[in-house]
């Protein structure tokens, strides 16, 4: 049962701009690799970089950006989202106003390993400001809206980048200083809704701890987990398996993952009023079931429309799933206990991005790339019924919002 005493008031409003600046900082938190990963080539050979120094550019953000999710996210529960939110953005960009004007290397991978960290609570925070306000199909339809507002930066930010680099390599880059002014808006506009102190730090510690006992908890984490493994072994050997073993041409394998992609942000466009259709465990479940069906089809269908059929599917399966899992991840906790169980969370959701790759790489040469998809559908369909064990989330997720936008 959800306690609206931890929960304060907000005006209709202030709900309206605390779901704005969530939005916006998710955007702008894409700037760090999307916007920039078109000038790494340019950047490579104006700076005579060897590939694995390369590699350096990324992996230095990443890094800290997963080490350091948890202790931001317990930040922002003890001082409040505006002040860990605000400061992180603005952080983030003044490490952009570094990396232009810095002279080395080393310095600019000092510097973007400090941006890591900024951007470490970008994403789980804009999530956990979204869980404070809204509930039932409000809080569907505000985390599909921030879904939406990802899904164009990862389309337009690669292709705005490209255009960019035709000035300058670092000219991409300068897009990260959109951070400062969006951390500053945070800082003054955003409004904290007061956490309760009533229990010692070491008890609501100590509660935190004891969530991750929870039936309902470990299924969350185990379907974001899928959901991550999922999307990570299908963009990195999907394309492979089309063209080396199904003889499609490298442009038909984009327009499947495209179009996969497509669907996915169509479906969390419309999600809050696909909240309304039925419980969400069942629309769980259906997204599940559709991921590994339409997983199954993508990789052992000979058709080509049918492939495409099929990559449709799967990215409105995905959408549902992402939308749901998110909304009853931030409904899970209080609010005094929600930012840092929602960068816990992330923590597991980027572990599965960092080990798809390899564990699929193996079953890929243990069984051959086809069977390897073909266990990895089964696991999906086989792991629907998790959907029942996230039962009592429910009812948090269909208490009264604060706002509504």
């Amino acid at each position: 049962m959800t306690d609206r005493s931890d929960m304060g008031l907000l005006t209709p409003s202030q709900a309206r701009a605390n779901a704005w600046l969530s939005w916006i900082t998710a955007g702008v938190a894409l700037t760090g690799a999307q916007l920039i990963s078109p000038s790494l080539p340019a950047m490579k050979a104006d700076l005579e970089l060897t590939e694995p120094e390369l590699a350096l550019v990324m992996s230095v953000y990443l890094l800290p950006g997963s080490l350091a999710a948890i202790p931001v996210g317990l930040a922002a529960d003890r001082f409040g989202r505006r002040r860990v939110l605000g400061s992180a953005l603005v952080l983030f960009g003044l490490c952009g106003v570094g990396l232009l004007l810095s002279q080395s290397f080393e310095l600019f991978l000092a510097i973007r390993f400090i941006q890591g960290i900024a951007f470490a609570g970008l994403l789980p925070l804009s999530m956990t400001v979204l869980g404070d306000i809204f509930r039932g199909a409000e809080l569907v339809g505000s985390q599909g809206k921030r879904a939406v507002a990802m899904s164009i930066g990862d389309s337009a930010f690669p292709v705005l980048g490209g255009l960019l680099v035709t000035i300058a390599w670092k000219a991409p880059w300068a897009g990260q200083l959109l951070a400062i002014p969006v951390g500053l808006l945070v800082l003054t506009r955003l409004v904290d809704i007061p956490v309760s102190a009533d229990s010692p730090r070491h008890k609501r510690l100590r509660a935190f701890l004891q969530l991750f006992r929870s039936g309902y908890v470990i299924a969350l984490q185990y379907a974001g987990f899928l959901r991550m493994f999922l999307k990570f072994a299908i963009l990195t050997f999907l394309p492979v398996h089309l063209v080396d073993n199904r003889g499609a041409s490298a442009a038909f394998a984009g327009l499947a993952v495209g179009l996969s992609a497509f669907a996915g942000t169509a479906i969390a466009a419309f999600s809050g009023r696909i909240a309304r259709l039925g419980r969400p465990t069942w629309l769980v479940g259906a997204g599940v079931v559709a991921m590994g069906l339409a997983l199954g089809g993508m990789t052992g269908l000979e058709w080509r429309w049918m492939v495409l059929v099929s990559a449709c599917v799967y990215g409105a399966g995905d959408g549902l799933l992402g939308v749901f899992i998110n909304s009853f991840t931030t409904a899970a906790t209080g609010q005094e206990q929600r930012a840092g169980f929602v960068a816990a969370t992330g923590a597991v959701r980027n572990f599965a991005k960092f080990a798809a790759p390899s564990i699929f790489a193996t079953l890929a040469v243990v069984l051959s790339m086809e069977s390897a998809f073909l266990l990895l559908a089964a696991v999906a369909v086989a792991s629907a019924g998790m959907a029942a064990l996230m039962k009592p989330l429910e009812e948090r997720l269909a208490s009264q919002s604060l706002g509504t936008v």
